[in-house]
């Protein structure tokens, strides 16, 4: 009997190589496509994955396919291999399939913090010598997906209702704000959601703030305020504390002893895209930070220009319909930064007629905040930034990319 064969689609990304590796471990003969060639690709081809980045009639021949949410139903491979009776599985569904291997799984959902607050809890549960697993949206520091070990840390978006797939040991919500609402229409659903995220765990932690107040008549919720332990954390904002007192939370309750927790905090030099230092760029410093959402904008843009005065962000819009649905948010934060520039848009999984354009909300926030300015290449960044004053660079999609081709051609 040949070894079961599996074809992933979109295998570049952090969580889908992690799949290769688990069923390369489980003895599955891994196949993988992605238009680029990532690092996360190579990883997972050293393994032992083949690999494409074409239609290939030879990757066909397999058992299963899992895709991730950004392959439609247009994309050739999906209409060949349903031509052949393969089954299909979305990726959400293969990983909740894989992680019943695990005694204990902790999931983390919300609309900011998850990946460092997941990140937090890996870091603390691996300092205390204990067997953990991750699977996280973020590049974390020694990454493992081992299905023999006892914990795994698990990061589970709410985008496209994938994170109610999983049935968790422990549930923890860091806060829930509008977002994406393309797919959930009202925030009724959204935070329905969210209660049958947390329902799904015997043990849950949540966040005490404002946006979690909905909660309050939920039975069996452990309320988490901030901490008052004494830290010397190299996380920024008071944004990080509260993904801290979360992770403290759940790590005293499995039974971490308080001084493993804390020297781990203080290590934790946090991920990579969160108020991370890139380069010296013609003497100025340039930042990179993920923030995507109004609110992580507001949070990100007040810590950066209260460490670089008269700073610049140049901030890069993350899908059509995120900008349109949240506009009036948008346009609360964009108001208030001096020194500003949107960047063409990353549309991501999504079509223009989605939503709004990256230069749709410059020529809205220009009627508010008249210095604005906006571009859509590299060298329009250049000649927009002749001055001596540090640069933020923020966004979910490419922008980092971005800031890297002007550190390098500029």
């Amino acid at each position: 009997m040949k070894n079961k064969s599996v074809l992933l689609l979109g295998v570049g990304g952090v969580s889908m190589h992690q799949l290769a590796l688990a069923y390369i471990g489980l003895g599955y003969s891994v196949l993988g496509y992605d238009a680029k060639f990532s690092n996360f690709v190579k990883i997972a081809v050293d393994a032992g994955m083949q690999f494409t980045n074409k239609f290939d009639k030879d990757f066909l021949n397999v058992d299963f396919c899992v895709k991730t949410a950004a392959i439609k139903d247009s994309n050739r491979y999906i209409k060949a291999v349903k031509k052949l009776g393969v089954p299909v599985l979305d990726r959400a569904f293969a990983l909740e399939q894989l992680i019943k291997n695990f005694k204990c799984v902790i999931a983390v959902a919300g609309t900011h913090g998850k990946s460092t607050t997941c990140a937090l809890i890996y870091e603390i549960l691996r300092q205390a010598g204990k067997k953990v697993s991750c699977h996280i949206g973020a590049e974390v520091f020694e990454p493992n997906f081992n299905l023999t070990d006892e914990f795994l840390v698990l990061e589970a978006c709410e985008y496209n209702k994938s994170f109610l797939n999983f049935y968790p040991s422990i549930s923890v919500v860091t806060n829930v704000e509008p977002e994406h609402l393309d797919c959930y229409k009202t925030m009724f659903n959204l935070r329905a959601a969210f209660k049958t995220f947390l329902n799904r765990a015997k043990t849950r932690f949540v966040f005490d703030e404002a946006s979690t107040k909905f909660l309050k008549k939920s039975n069996n919720l452990n309320f988490v305020k901030q901490t008052d332990l004494k830290l010397n954390t190299l996380l920024k904002g008071e944004y990080n504390l509260k993904n801290i007192s979360l992770a403290i939370e759940v790590c005293k309750f499995l039974g971490i002893e308080q001084n493993v927790i804390i020297k781990a905090i203080n290590s934790f030099a946090g991920l990579p895209r969160r108020n991370e230092f890139l380069a010296l760029w013609n003497g100025k410093k340039v930042f990179i930070d993920y923030a995507h959402h109004p609110t992580e904008l507001q949070a990100f843009s007040r810590q950066f220009l209260i460490e670089n005065k008269n700073g610049i962000i140049i901030f890069q819009p993350h899908t059509y319909s995120r900008t349109k649905l949240l506009l009036n948010q948008f346009l609360a934060v964009f108001k208030n930064i001096p020194n500003l520039i949107i960047y063409k848009e990353y549309s991501a999984r999504e079509k223009r007629s989605e939503g709004l354009t990256a230069h749709d909300l410059f020529v809205q926030i220009k009627q508010i905040n008249p210095n604005v300015k906006y571009c859509a290449t590299p060298k329009c960044l250049a000649k927009n930034l002749n001055v001596q004053t540090n640069l933020a660079f923020v966004g979910a999609g490419d922008i980092n990319l971005v800031a890297k081709k002007l550190i390098e051609k500029f």
